[in-house]
C-alpha cells in the first residue's frame, strides 16, 4: 500500500505560497536595486557638480555661473530627497517581503516534517505488517507439515 499523505492538498497550497513569496522578494529586491543605484548615481553627481563648482570658485568665476550651479544643487538635491524617500520605501517592502518569504518557508517546511514523520511512521507500519505475514505464512507451513 503507497503512501498517500492526508495534507497534500494544503501542503500543495503552502508550496505555490512559498513559490509566489519567492517571486515578490525577488523583484522587491530589484525594485530596492534601481533605487538604490539611481540614489547612488544622483550623488555621484552631486559631488561632481559641487567638485567643478569649486575649481571654477578657485580660480574664478561669474555670479551667472555661481547663480546657475547653486540652482542646479539644489534641483539635485531636491531629487536626491525624493529618491531617498523612494529607497527608503524600496527598502521597507524588501524587508517586509522577505518577513513573508520566512513566514512562508517556515510554513512549507513543517509541512514537509508532518509528511516525513507520517512516510516514515507509514513505512514503518508497513514493515510490521509484512513481519506479521511473513509470521503467519511460516506459521501455516509449520502446520502443514
Amino acid at each position: 500500500m503507497s503512501f498517500q499523505f492526508a495534507l497534500q492538498k494544503v501542503m500543495d497550497l503552502k508550496e505555490r505560497e512559498k513559490n509566489n513569496s519567492q517571486q515578490e522578494y525577488e523583484e522587491a529586491v530589484r525594485q530596492f536595486e534601481k533605487t538604490a543605484t539611481e540614489l547612488y548615481h544622483l550623488l555621484k553627481n552631486k559631488e561632481e557638480v559641487e567638485e567643478a563648482a569649486r575649481k571654477k570658485l578657485a580660480r574664478g568665476t561669474s555670479i551667472y555661473e555661481l547663480q546657475q550651479n547653486e540652482s542646479h544643487l539644489l534641483r539635485l538635491q531636491q531629487q536626491i530627497y525624493v529618491h531617498q524617500r523612494s529607497t527608503d520605501r524600496a527598502r521597507e517592502q524588501m524587508k517586509r517581503k522577505q518577513q513573508k518569504l520566512v513566514q512562508s518557508l517556515i510554513e512549507y517546511k513543517k509541512y514537509e516534517k508532518i509528511k516525513a514523520l507520517q512516510k516514515a511512521e507509514h513505512e514503518e507500519e508497513e514493515k510490521r505488517r509484512e513481519a506479521r505475514e511473513m509470521d503467519e505464512i511460516s506459521l501455516r507451513i509449520y502446520a502443514r507439515r
